[in-house]
């Protein structure tokens, strides 16, 4: 652990050290800890192998992170992002639609792990319209552009980063931390069990519109980390349509993924079949959904959304969900003289199909959850959190969730999950 905490400072104070000489090339470096915990819970019934544990448990997370990037000129960056990364989940990451805790991974060790995140190529056309400056961020450069323009990006990225932004609820290290509050829980979009792939995706902006379209890889198994490289046969498309205006934004997003899946309808007459056994075949799941954003006055915004995933298919990437709604409002602490500060309250409510219900209540085992039994109702998962500013880029985030039918099922819970997070970037 010290010797690749050092190694990352090292490379660190290197790379900074040549990006303030060459302003071509940019480093960021970022540490996220987050703690949670929740207290014994009630249960009908004895817990099941993929139950949240109805006994009080403690869970952790950190994540260093190193964003390198250089400016190859005429609208061409490209980017790297080497992460590490050490937790232990509640309950193995399992036992809920709505996980807990953004940072948290599907595939995670109580020991560092390295990795390359990120890595791809951009570039920027531009078509026209009024001139605008581009702020920097951690995986950006500030440029020039103008209000129309075409921007195609290839490599490894994040959707997540491409698709389903909005400014008060998404994947962020600064809002909320449950999983259906960084994007639609029920988008069952292409990634690893990291939460990253290949492929390659489109933006076309024209003054208040915008439009996104990518091809990307899929796990060759359900929410595992080896991507299938038949791209062409087994992949995810994903398109988005956005219009905005002055005070918010609405999008459209739709998606399909193709791969290697289990048929639920195939096993409603048997009980304790695990879905990850279970014989797969080629199969289809998609579906759509919108996102709301609204600044409601100066330091006051509204979030929402809405999405539905079709099919009687188990998932292929992302949370135990076919639809999901959730909506919420975030303020900024300049409302009351800490600028750096901010406050959040979201609520969040998932569904799944009647075939993946069938499943459950037979006894059976879906690939994160499963009691052995099912008494069915929506999962619902209220959080609020404080963030307290220290100095510009790091903060303190106190956080709470209320969950009720864990697993969608009335016959356990409420849960509540009490969690801390600090956050540096530097």
């Amino acid at each position: 652990m010290r010797t690749l905490a050092l190694f990352l400072v090292a490379l660190w104070a290197a790379t900074a050290t040549l990006a303030a000489d060459d302003p071509s090339w940019a480093v960021h470096m970022d540490e996220t800890l987050i703690g949670q915990r929740h207290g014994s819970f009630y249960s009908a019934r004895p817990d099941g192998p993929y139950s949240m544990s109805s006994a009080a448990e403690r869970s952790y997370s950190s994540v260093t992170g190193l964003n390198l990037g250089y400016d190859l000129g005429q609208g061409t960056e490209a980017w790297m992002r080497v992460e590490t990364i050490r937790g232990i989940g509640l309950s193995n990451a399992g036992g809920l639609a709505a996980l807990t805790n953004n940072d948290m991974q599907r595939i995670m060790e109580n020991r560092f792990v390295p990795y390359i995140a990120l890595g791809f190529v951009t570039h920027t056309w531009n078509l026209g319209g009024g001139a605008q400056e581009i702020e920097a961020d951690s995986l950006q450069f500030t440029h020039e552009a103008t209000q129309r323009r075409l921007n195609l990006t290839v490599g490894k990225v994040d959707l997540l980063g491409i698709f389903d932004d909005n400014a008060y609820a998404h994947k962020s290290d600064d809002q909320f931390l449950n999983w259906c509050f960084m994007t639609h829980c029920a988008y069952d979009f292409a990634a690893d069990a990291r939460g990253y792939t290949w492929g390659m995706a489109s933006e076309l902006q024209w003054d208040d519109w915008s439009t996104r379209a990518g091809w990307f890889a899929m796990p060759r198994l359900p929410n595992q980390l080896e991507i299938d490289g038949s791209i062409g046969q087994h992949f995810g498309v994903n398109w988005e349509l956005e219009r905005r205006w002055q005070s918010g934004a609405l999008k459209f997003l739709a998606y399909q993924g193709r791969m290697r899946l289990a048929d639920y309808t195939q096993f409603l007459n048997q009980t304790g079949v695990y879905i990850q056994n279970a014989p797969k075949s080629d199969a289809k799941r998609g579906g759509a959904g919108l996102n709301l954003q609204q600044a409601l006055s100066p330091g006051v915004g509204l979030f929402a959304r809405a999405f539905w995933s079709g099919g009687h298919y188990e998932t292929m990437a992302f949370t135990e969900a076919d639809s999901s709604a959730s909506a919420g409002v975030v303020l900024d602490g300049k409302l009351w003289g800490r600028s750096q500060d901010g406050i959040g309250v979201g609520f969040a409510r998932n569904q799944i199909n009647q075939d993946r219900q069938n499943f459950l209540q037979a006894g059976n085992y879906d690939l994160f959850i499963g009691d052995g039994f099912l008494v069915y109702a929506p999962e619902a998962v209220l959080e609020t959190y404080y963030k307290f500013g220290i100095v510009r880029g790091v903060h303190i985030t106190l956080d709470w969730q209320n969950i009720n039918n864990p697993a969608f099922n009335q016959a356990r819970g409420p849960i509540n999950v009490y969690g801390i997070r600090f956050h540096g970037e530097f």
